[in-house]
């Protein structure tokens, strides 16, 4: 089986872990920057879901439940915590829940690759559709959450 496996997954796999290594020390960023990297997710993943199953009402709809969720319900979980003004810049304080999420998203889209390539049958039932389309619209409203709480500190914090 291991043979058949292409290699590039792997190596967008080693970039995820290096770029999720590096959000898990304190770092300046520019609040832009969050709005970016959340826009491009949110893109991305409803791309992916769109592509998977096509542009179809149940993954749509999960898909935007499961954002709407993480980013209105869940998002104070998401939310860094003990960010810091720096000018027009915020200190956000190292996380391993970014790496987290990558590798969610990694490890969601390898699955489905996988049973799409070995045309498994789940792939073409409707709960699975509906919950892997949730699963990528949670994954990626985390970083929209991330983005607005840091957006949210930004207008509410006193600069310095």
């Amino acid at each position: 089986m291991s043979t058949s496996l292409p290699l590039w997954p792997f190596a967008i796999l080693a970039v995820l872990l290096v770029l999720g290594y590096r959000q898990s020390r304190d770092r300046v960023v520019q609040p832009g920057t969050l709005a970016k990297v959340a826009l491009g997710m949110l893109v991305l993943s409803l791309y992916g879901v769109t592509a998977a199953f096509g542009p179809h009402l149940v993954p749509v709809l999960a898909w935007a439940t499961g954002f709407a969720a993480s980013v209105f319900v869940a998002g104070p979980v998401f939310a860094p915590r003990g960010l810091a003004r720096e000018g027009r810049a915020v200190r956000v304080p190292g996380s391993w829940l970014p790496l987290g999420l990558m590798v969610g998203i990694f490890a969601a889209k390898f699955v489905l690759g996988y049973a799409t390539g070995v045309d498994a049958h789940v792939v073409h039932e409707a709960w699975f559709i509906a919950a892997a389309s949730a699963l990528f619209g949670l994954l990626s409203g985390a970083f929209a959450a991330r983005a607005t709480a840091v957006h949210r500190f930004v207008r509410t914090a006193p600069s310095l």
